[in-house]
């Protein structure tokens, strides 16, 4: 195991990078609050022909989508070969700097924690997020829908900063909250994955990645390349509900996690999640959840 340094640095992002606003803040159990800080999706910047390694308090989450090249880590040269991810935690030296004729490609999101010292290596994070064993390696292979996801995500953070809108920063919190599940889900959980060329579970990534915006069935039957009434009965036959409930029940997790680790008012959550009208957004949560939304904040 590497000894990790005192952050001696601040984390800024580069030029082409998203920062996130310091209200984005999402709290995880035992460690305190979570610091959204930047995105960036298909990083292409050009190689160096130097690079040396830094360390900050902060954590990144680096998934390698196409090409090959290497990174700094722990005082290494690390070969990096897509897909595969990097994680580094509070104090590790890294450096992502691309060295001349490299062309690998990355996604990233970077967070900070929202006092001083409330830090924890991406195991401890996220077993504290989640409430099991976590197990993680520095970096290493990862699913071809790993990176996919991450990217996904990491475009979501960046077109929502870049759009500034009041609900902002409850867009971004489930956005991080996703970030850590995402590699919960491919990294640790022993789940079976369908092909990345599946249509249902293209559409159910579609849902996934856009389950905020206004998507309807046949937008997700585009998505799939299927016609909205086959894929209304093969993807509740594979994932238990047609798409667009499938779709509500999503967001009304996400509304759940956003409830117990946000202050946000329930108008703006709703907001966030797509919904135009409060009010049925807590229809909808008592629905599934059997409280409305300020009473499941309460616990």
């Amino acid at each position: 195991m590497p000894t990790w340094l005192p952050a001696t640095r601040p984390a800024m992002p580069e030029p082409h990078q998203q920062r996130a606003p310091d209200c984005a803040i999402l709290r995880v159990p035992g460690l305190g609050g979570l610091h959204l800080l930047h995105a960036t999706r298909d990083d292409r910047a050009a190689g160096m022909p130097s690079r040396s390694e830094h360390h900050h308090d902060i954590w990144h989450c680096v998934a390698y989508a196409a090409g090959r090249g290497t990174c700094l880590l722990d005082g290494a040269e690390v070969a990096v070969r897509s897909p595969c991810i990097v994680l580094t935690s509070p104090g590790q030296p890294h450096c992502f700097s691309r060295l001349p004729g490299e062309d690998a490609v990355y996604h990233e999101v970077t967070f900070a924690p929202d006092r001083p010292g409330a830090l924890a290596p991406w195991p401890d994070l996220l077993r504290a997020w989640t409430g099991v064993p976590c197990p993680l390696p520095a970096h290493g292979p990862c699913p071809v829908a790993c990176a996919d996801d991450l990217g996904a995500i990491a475009g979501r953070i960046a077109a929502v900063v870049r759009e500034g809108r009041p609900e902002g920063p409850a867009l971004l919190q489930g956005l991080l909250a996703d970030t850590l599940l995402t590699v919960f889900r491919h990294l640790v959980a022993d789940a079976e994955r369908a092909a990345p060329e599946d249509p249902l579970e293209s559409a159910r990534r579609f849902i996934e990645h856009h389950a905020e915006d206004p998507i309807d069935l046949d937008a997700v039957a585009r998505a799939a390349n299927l016609s909205a009434k086959h894929l209304g009965r093969a993807f509740a036959a594979r994932y238990g509900d047609p798409p667009m409930r499938y779709r509500r029940r999503l967001l009304m997790r996400r509304a759940a996690v956003l409830l117990r680790t946000s202050d946000a008012p329930v108008e703006r959550l709703a907001a966030g999640l797509g919904f135009d009208d409060w009010r049925y957004f807590s229809r909808c949560f008592r629905a599934e959840h059997g409280v409305p939304p300020a009473a499941y904040r309460r616990g």
